[in-house]
Protein backbone atom coordinates (compact mmCIF):
# COMPACT_ATOMS: atom_id res chain seq x y z
CA UNK A 1 0.00 0.00 0.00
CA UNK A 2 1.41 3.56 -0.98
CA UNK A 3 2.10 5.55 2.03
CA UNK A 4 0.01 8.71 1.36
CA UNK A 5 1.62 11.48 3.75
CA UNK A 6 2.06 14.97 2.27
CA UNK A 7 3.45 17.59 4.97
CA UNK A 8 1.25 20.70 4.40
CA UNK A 9 2.66 22.63 7.49
CA UNK A 10 -0.67 25.19 7.15
CA UNK A 11 -3.23 22.06 7.60
CA UNK A 12 -1.23 20.35 10.26
CA UNK A 13 -0.64 24.15 12.28
CA UNK A 14 -5.00 24.55 11.20
CA UNK A 15 -5.59 21.41 12.47
CA UNK A 16 -3.75 21.18 15.97
CA UNK A 17 -5.30 24.49 16.74
CA UNK A 18 -8.41 23.48 16.70
CA UNK A 19 -7.21 20.84 18.69
CA UNK A 20 -6.09 22.87 21.51
CA UNK A 21 -9.28 24.73 21.42
CA UNK A 22 -11.38 21.86 22.22
CA UNK A 23 -11.38 19.47 24.97
CA UNK A 24 -9.67 15.82 24.45
CA UNK A 25 -13.75 13.93 24.31
CA UNK A 26 -14.69 16.54 21.52
CA UNK A 27 -11.57 16.37 19.56
CA UNK A 28 -11.34 12.07 19.70
CA UNK A 29 -15.32 12.39 19.00
CA UNK A 30 -14.52 14.58 16.21
CA UNK A 31 -11.87 12.27 14.62
CA UNK A 32 -13.94 9.64 15.06
CA UNK A 33 -16.69 10.60 13.44
CA UNK A 34 -14.77 11.72 10.56
CA UNK A 35 -13.62 8.08 10.37
CA UNK A 36 -16.90 6.64 10.36
CA UNK A 37 -18.14 9.24 7.48
CA UNK A 38 -15.04 8.36 5.26
CA UNK A 39 -15.55 4.60 6.11
CA UNK A 40 -18.68 4.47 5.09
CA UNK A 41 -18.36 6.82 1.70
CA UNK A 42 -15.65 4.00 0.66
CA UNK A 43 -18.45 1.32 1.83
CA UNK A 44 -15.86 -0.16 4.13
CA UNK A 45 -17.42 -2.19 7.33
CA UNK A 46 -15.42 -1.70 10.42
CA UNK A 47 -14.04 -5.38 10.32
CA UNK A 48 -12.45 -4.18 6.16
CA UNK A 49 -11.48 -0.67 7.46
CA UNK A 50 -9.34 -3.01 10.87
CA UNK A 51 -7.97 -4.99 8.07
CA UNK A 52 -6.45 -2.36 5.89
CA UNK A 53 -4.97 -1.06 8.67
CA UNK A 54 -3.99 -4.02 10.41
CA UNK A 55 -6.15 -3.34 13.50
CA UNK A 56 -8.60 -4.99 15.38
CA UNK A 57 -12.43 -4.59 14.40
CA UNK A 58 -12.95 -3.50 18.36
CA UNK A 59 -10.12 -0.60 17.78
CA UNK A 60 -11.86 0.95 14.93
CA UNK A 61 -15.22 0.74 16.79
CA UNK A 62 -14.11 2.43 19.91
CA UNK A 63 -12.44 5.16 17.70
CA UNK A 64 -15.13 5.90 15.64
CA UNK A 65 -17.37 6.37 19.09
CA UNK A 66 -14.57 8.62 20.24
CA UNK A 67 -13.68 6.20 23.68
CA UNK A 68 -9.90 5.80 22.51
CA UNK A 69 -7.02 8.59 22.27
CA UNK A 70 -5.06 6.12 19.74
CA UNK A 71 -1.62 6.83 18.34
CA UNK A 72 -0.96 9.38 15.83
CA UNK A 73 0.57 6.01 14.27
CA UNK A 74 -2.61 4.52 14.50
CA UNK A 75 -4.34 7.46 12.92
CA UNK A 76 -1.72 7.24 10.11
CA UNK A 77 -2.61 3.68 9.40
CA UNK A 78 -6.23 4.57 9.52
CA UNK A 79 -5.29 6.92 7.07
CA UNK A 80 -3.32 4.77 4.23
CA UNK A 81 -6.17 2.13 4.61
CA UNK A 82 -8.97 4.70 3.51
CA UNK A 83 -6.63 6.03 1.47
CA UNK A 84 -6.52 9.44 2.22
CA UNK A 85 -3.55 11.79 3.28
CA UNK A 86 -2.84 11.93 6.99
CA UNK A 87 -3.22 15.70 7.15
CA UNK A 88 -6.65 15.14 5.68
CA UNK A 89 -7.71 12.49 8.41
CA UNK A 90 -6.47 15.24 11.15
CA UNK A 91 -8.18 18.33 9.77
CA UNK A 92 -10.63 18.43 11.82
CA UNK A 93 -12.58 22.12 10.86
CA UNK A 94 -13.67 24.64 13.51
CA UNK A 95 -16.79 24.18 15.52
CA UNK A 96 -18.52 27.55 13.96
CA UNK A 97 -18.06 24.88 10.48
CA UNK A 98 -21.09 23.10 10.10
CA UNK A 99 -20.71 19.49 10.44
CA UNK A 100 -23.04 18.49 7.83
CA UNK A 101 -20.90 20.32 4.89
CA UNK A 102 -18.09 19.37 6.48
CA UNK A 103 -19.19 15.35 6.14
CA UNK A 104 -20.39 15.97 2.73
CA UNK A 105 -17.04 17.63 1.71
CA UNK A 106 -15.15 14.98 3.04
CA UNK A 107 -17.00 12.02 0.97
CA UNK A 108 -16.84 14.42 -2.42
CA UNK A 109 -12.74 14.23 -1.63
CA UNK A 110 -13.10 10.59 -1.23
CA UNK A 111 -15.11 10.12 -4.26
CA UNK A 112 -12.99 12.14 -6.46
CA UNK A 113 -9.89 10.37 -5.36
CA UNK A 114 -11.70 6.81 -6.58
CA UNK A 115 -12.09 8.12 -10.10
CA UNK A 116 -9.89 8.08 -13.31
CA UNK A 117 -7.12 11.25 -13.21
CA UNK A 118 -8.99 12.18 -16.81
CA UNK A 119 -12.30 12.47 -14.72
CA UNK A 120 -10.64 14.26 -11.98
CA UNK A 121 -9.48 16.88 -14.07
CA UNK A 122 -12.82 17.56 -15.79
CA UNK A 123 -14.52 17.57 -12.41
CA UNK A 124 -11.97 20.32 -10.76
CA UNK A 125 -12.46 22.56 -14.13
CA UNK A 126 -15.74 22.24 -13.27
CA UNK A 127 -15.77 23.09 -9.63
CA UNK A 128 -13.76 25.90 -10.54
CA UNK A 129 -15.88 27.47 -13.01
CA UNK A 130 -18.86 26.94 -10.43
CA UNK A 131 -16.91 28.73 -7.91
CA UNK A 132 -15.85 31.58 -9.99
CA UNK A 133 -19.29 32.38 -11.02
CA UNK A 134 -20.60 32.05 -7.27
CA UNK A 135 -17.80 34.72 -5.96
CA UNK A 136 -19.43 36.96 -9.05
CA UNK A 137 -22.69 36.93 -6.94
Amino acid sequence: MALLFRLNPVTIFTSLFYALHMDTNEFLEKIGEKIRTLRKAKNLSQEKLAELAGLHPTSISEIECGKVNASIYVYYTIANALEIPFPELVNIPSVEMDKKIEDEIAVMVSQLRAIGRKKQNIFLSAAKGLIAGIEKI
